[in-house]
Formats: structure tokens, sequence, C-alpha cells
């Protein structure tokens, strides 16, 4: 018996399955894996025990070994903990991805921390309303930094520890018990967090503040109307409610000023690309923008289709359109460096690559987008825009001058030599890289098509899609197959709108006729001249 409940343990079919391997790759993803597990439970017990602190300890001139006693210090303990493990299990109900969370956490426990530690220092004055506690502030910044579901949680845990940091301090005034506090804040944050989300201009941070303001100043009033009973005139500017909705209302416009002045630091420090950021990046008057459209204008010109077409296609899928836009401007950057050996730049003369083998060639087109991560690096441009110079062309073949070299050796040589005409690398990663690279593609393909009838528009869009797809070079970037469909018709009504028919004038006609017979007469003067021009 002992033997067969052994075999049991180790049944023939488990041993088939591939991921019960232990390979080298594996073993070290495990090991990443397990330090950052360790990394995040250092983190958490690290906050915990300094939100624990600054909870119990209430007064700064109070000795830390008379705050009181052990015991309750324990419960303390007990109630942070068990806030921070609701938040946690909430999170993982979020499904966030592992290799992001870590980085997440820290982030959100640094705010955690300085709330706790503004808050703490308020506290201090205990004629101060509670309603001047910067819940306004730390939803915007949490609205700007972190996805909105994320935010709102990471919100809920700053209040749930104010609401307990408060009730430790009897002395505190406030019109209202600590749990009327904790809901009028939390509306308060839920305004500003929402009111923030794809924002585009700082005129809108000041309107959302005043709005968050407004919001718990409404939330306090409501939550105690039987203070309405004992109100008159005499009292008016006596009683301490009134003075609290006054005071989140001043809250919440002193919040938008604040974030108004210090959002670029924001954006550093924490190394985020905020809409408004964005809309700075998309101005084409910049210098590094101008100054590609005049050495590279055909580029300049293309980026410029491809923002159009991205744009249109992540907006279709609910992906970030501007930073699509955005990125599709910068991509190309790199061949400011060599204009002249791109096609679009070429404007009707030589081609240069007819003079050079290509393997040389190659070399050329490839370094564009080594040139470009090096000139977006100076430029100190946000990361994702960074990424996305690589990431628009992949892994992907340059298949010109790779036919170029195939027809110049057998098949089996131009096999081997078929991987070293590819790009570096690396894949798109996330949603706006795969939209522009498809992006990318269709615009620069689709010029050759000589009828661009929305019937083979679509059908040439298919084609580039199927291509990309069958490349594995969507595999990383989390494009479902709804989604290409939905990029597709919205590609399709881009080009469609570009490549219209127009009515011809009276008169084209002849012009066009009398034009084709000078070029075909070679004893034209308009002739003799074009041809010694080129």
């Amino acid at each position: 018996m002992a033997k067969v409940r052994g075999r049991a343990s180790h049944k023939t079919w488990q041993r088939l399955l591939f991921s019960r391997r232990t390979t080298r790759s594996g073993q070290i993803a495990a090991d990443e894996l397990s330090s950052k597990r360790l990394y995040v439970f250092l983190v958490l017990a690290l906050q915990v025990v300094t939100a624990t602190f600054l909870v119990g300890w209430t007064r700064f001139d109070t000795e830390f070994s008379a705050v009181s006693d052990p015991w309750h210090w324990g419960e303390l303990l007990a109630a942070v903990l068990l806030i921070h493990a609701g938040a946690l299990l909430m999170l993982r109900a979020q499904r966030v991805h592992r290799h992001k969370t870590p980085l997440q956490i820290g982030r959100c426990f640094l705010l955690i921390n300085g709330f706790l530690l503004a808050n703490w220092v308020i506290l201090q004055q205990p004629d101060v309303s509670m309603m001047l506690l910067p819940m306004p502030l730390l939803g915007m910044i949490l609205g700007f930094l972190l996805p909105i579901s994320r935010a709102i949680l990471v919100s809920m845990v700053a209040i749930a520890l104010t609401a307990l940091m408060a009730s430790e301090r009897p002395d505190a005034t406030v019109a209202a018990q600590p749990v009327v506090m904790a809901v009028a804040m939390f509306f308060g944050g839920l305004v500003a967090i929402q009111g923030v989300q794809r924002v585009r201009s700082r005129t809108r941070i000041l309107t959302v503040g005043f709005l968050s303001g407004l919001t718990m100043a409404v939330a306090t009033l409501l939550l105690q109307t039987a203070e309405f009973q004992q109100l008159t005139l005499e009292n008016i500017t006596t009683r301490v409610w009134l003075h609290d909705a006054m005071w989140g209302l001043i809250n919440g416009v002193a919040a938008g000023v604040l974030i108004t002045s210090a959002l670029p630091f924001l954006e550093k420090w924490f190394d985020v690309l905020t809409e408004i950021r964005l809309m700075e990046l998309s101005d084409t008057h910049r210098p590094l923008l101008n100054e590609f459209s005049l050495l590279a204008p055909g580029s300049f010109q293309h980026s410029l289709m491809v923002g159009q077409l991205a744009e249109e296609a992540a907006n279709s899928i609910g992906a970030n359109g501007l930073l699509c836009r955005v990125g599709a401007l910068y991509h190309d950057i790199g061949k400011m460096m060599k204009p002249g050996y791109f096609i679009e730049n070429m404007q009707g003369g030589d081609n240069i690559h007819d003079r050079l083998s290509p393997e040389m060639s190659r070399l050329i087109i490839i370094a564009h987008v080594k040139d470009g991560m090096k000139i977006a690096e100076e430029e100190h441009l946000p990361t994702p825009i960074v990424d996305m110079i690589p990431m628009h062309h992949g892994t992907s073949v340059v298949e010109f001058f790779f036919q170029k070299k195939a027809q110049q050796v057998d098949e089996k040589e131009a096999d081997r030599t078929r991987e070293v005409f590819r790009y570096p690398g690396p894949k798109p990663t996330f949603r706006e890289a795969g939209i522009l690279m498809l992006a990318d593609g269709v615009e620069a393909s689709s010029r050759t098509l000589s009828d661009p009838t929305p019937t083979r528009v679509r059908q040439h869009i298919k084609n580039i899609i199927q291509a990309r797809s069958q490349e594995e070079q969507l595999d990383e970037c989390e494009l479902t197959m709804s989604d290409l469909h939905r990029i597709e018709d919205a590609f399709v009504r881009v080009l469609s709108a570009i490549h219209h028919h127009r009515v011809k004038y009276p008169g084209e006609d002849e012009v066009v006729s009398a034009s084709s017979t000078k070029k075909k007469n070679p004893t034209s003067p308009d002739s003799t001249v074009a041809t010694r021009r080129s």
C-alpha cells in the first residue's frame, strides 16, 4: 500500500508537463520572482511600522515611551496591518501584472507616508480644521501618477489611516465624528482622481481642485443636516461645521494651485508621462521637430501622417491616442542624421543606394533607430517615447535590401542572410507601440497604391496587419484580434479620406495631355530643359 501511495504522488502524466521541467531560464525567472516577493515583503513591513508610528504618536513634545502601553500599540499595529492586507487583496483582485507590482507598491507607500506625515503635522494644532488635511492634493497626484483603479485604492488606504489617526486625537477640534470626515474626504479625493484623467490644460487642474473642495464642503454639510436645526443668524459665524465646509473648499482650490506649479517636478521625480506633457511634446514648433522638418521634410510629413493614423486607431480601441501621435512625431527623428539615404527625402533625385551594396544600405537604414534613440535621450524625452523608436520596427526584416541581396546569392545563402537584415528590436511591449508599428507600415506602403479605392485600401491594410502578426511582432503588446479588426477599420477610414477622389477642373485633361506630349517629343525645348536639370 505504501508503494502504491508513493507512486500516486508521482504520476506519469505529471512528468509530461513542460511547466514542471526545470530549465536554466525558468530557474532565473523563479529567482527574480523570489527577490521581488522579498522586496514587496520588506517594503510592506516598513510601511506598516511607519504608519503605526505616525498614527500612535499623537504629540511631538511627548516622549515615545510615555505615549501608550504596549497593548494599545499592538491594537494599532493590528489595525494598520489589516488595512494594508485588505488593500493588497483588492490589488490582487485587479489582476495587476507581477512585474509592475514592486515599483507600484513602493511608489504608493511613498505617497501614503508623505500624506500621513502632512496630516501628523497639521493635527499638532488642535484648533485647525480636519478639512485642511490635503486629501484633494493627494487625489490629484494619484490621478496623475497611477491608473484610476489603483489611485482610488491607495486613497482609500490613506483615508482609513487618517480616520484612525483622528480617532487617536480626542483634543482635535472637529465638527463631526472621524467617520464623517473620512466620507467627505473620500468623495473629494474621488472627484480629484477622476477629474485629472486625460486632462490637457493647466486651467482644467484648477477647475478640478475647485470641484474637489466643493464636493468636500457639500458632503460635510449633508452629513450633518441635524445641525441646521440650531442654526440662527446670530450663531452662523460661530458654527464649527460651517467653518469645516469653508476650509474644505479652500483646501481644494489650494491643491489645484499647488499641482499646477509642481506638476513638472512630479513628472520628473516619478518618471510618469501626463497628458499635459504630451501636449507640450506634440508642438511641432519645438526646436527638435522644427529641425527635423527642415533636414528631412519627407520623413517629417510621413511622421505626421503616421501620427494621424495611429491616433485614430488608438482611440478606436481605448488606448492612448495622444501618446501614439506624439510617438509617431519622434519615431523617425534618427533619419535627420542622414536624410538623403531615405527615399521620402530624395525628392526625385538619384537613389544613392543604387551605388551601394545591400549590406551597406542595411547598415545605414538600421542605424536610424540607434541615432533616433540617442537624440531622444539627449533631449530627455519621456521613456515611453524613447521606447517606441526601436519598437516601431521590432525585429522585422529590411525587406527591400534583403530581396536585393537574395538576387545576388543562392537560396541557402539567402536564408542564412535573412537574420542579418533584421532590425535589432525589441518588439512592441505595449499597445501604443504596436499600433505605431502598424501605422508606420501601412502609411509607407500605401503610397505605392496606384488606384487607392476603399476596397483596395482595406485589402492592403489587412495584408500588412496579417504580415506583422505572422512574423510574431505583435505577440508582446497585448493587442487582441478584436483590437486588430478595429484598428483595420480606423486605418481604412483615415486612408480613404486621404486618398479621396476629386472632380477634374475644365481644361485639366488638355494640360495633362500637352505635358505628356512634350515629354515624349525629344525636340521640345521644355523637354530638353527638363533633361538637363535631371
